[in-house]
């Protein structure tokens, strides 16, 4: 399967269509026993057939487990990625068909409370997660027990591909907004934490090259600088969470908010705020290197060091937004 996001031209996008709605029907149609086989004998498949990919993996996991990637460690690893992965795409799917029963036993979760204290202030939340687990699970844990949830979501290509997740996420009751390049979801995520939503960020990837430089396991790389930005900007709490893979379907930790004495320097504390969360990304990653689905080069070679940009979703509009609901 082409990963979401990547240009493989327009025969590739027409392939990666036709295979997220045939993942589509299954996990809304096939059981859960025979949806997990299939789910992870196509991305078995997928290994094999992509060995481009498959080194990609294996640099990550190699990076992360702090072995060679031509390790007996490190290539068990990354087929159990691969196997996560698969079981991620049907889960993702079957949660549409789900009873909501089923999902509230499935889904666990620890640290709720902080959004519920969130809540009680009236400002909303901003949580930030790595690609670990199934955040679809989240999402629609959220929606379903009463919480108003708003998530940022990558433009894909082709159109056709956003549009199927764009609706197949909102058949989850989340809100949805395409991270574009202009200036206006920015704006759009100050208006929601001024009605007390929760915003949820996957933020383990820097798409644009303006991130904040971190190091996570011994090496540097960029993490967007938008969710300690929005946070700042707005003094709604910032929380780190993720959501683990478990036997029985997920559970989600959600960390207290992040705590940063304020300099006056926006961009020393943006700059502190996100190494905070990277920080936290990394335990949890370590925790259960496997259930990271980063199918993308996760430490490439970096340009020099500048001042991080805070991202196509926050800016001066961003700041203007903010400063008129304080």
């Amino acid at each position: 399967m082409m990963e979401p996001g990547e240009d493989s031209g327009a025969g590739g996008g027409r392939a990666a269509f036709v295979i997220l709605r045939a993942a589509e029907w299954v996990g809304m149609r096939v059981p859960r026993p025979f949806g997990l086989r299939l789910g992870e004998l196509f991305m078995r498949l997928q290994r094999r057939r992509s060995p481009e990919q498959r080194a990609v993996v294996g640099a990550n996991m190699a990076q992360v487990l702090g072995h060679p990637e031509d390790s007996p460690l490190v290539e068990a690893a990354v087929e159990e990625c691969y196997r996560l992965y698969g079981r991620y795409w049907y889960e993702t799917f079957a949660l549409r068909s789900m009873p909501p029963e089923e999902v509230n036993r499935r889904f666990t979760v620890d640290g709720v409370e902080h959004i519920d204290r969130a809540m009680e202030r009236g400002r909303g939340i901003i949580c930030a997660l790595p690609h670990m687990g199934n955040w679809d699970a989240a999402g629609h844990w959220l929606a379903l027990n009463g919480y108003r949830m708003t998530a940022v979501a990558e433009e894909l290509r082709p159109p056709e591909v956003f549009e199927l997740f764009l609706r197949h996420r909102r058949a989850l009751g989340m809100g949805i907004l395409a991270l574009t390049r202009d200036r206006k979801v920015g704006e759009s995520l100050v208006r929601l934490l001024a009605q007390n939503e929760v915003i949820t960020l996957v933020a383990d990837r820097d798409l644009n090259g303006r991130g904040v430089r971190v190091e996570m396991f011994g090496a540097p790389r960029l993490l967007p600088a938008g969710p300690a930005y929005l946070s700042l900007m707005t003094g709604s709490p910032l929380s780190v969470a993720t959501v683990f893979t478990t036997d029985e379907g997920w559970h989600c930790v959600i960390n207290p908010p992040l705590e940063v004495e304020r300099t006056g320097d926006t961009r020393r504390d943006v700059t502190e705020m996100t190494k905070q969360i990277a920080a936290q990304f990394e335990r949890f990653i370590a925790s259960a290197p496997t259930d990271w689905h980063m199918f993308q080069p996760a430490w490439e070679a970096l340009p020099p060091e500048r001042e991080p940009g805070p991202g196509p979703e926050a800016g001066p509009a961003t700041e203007s937004a903010a400063a008129s609901r304080r």
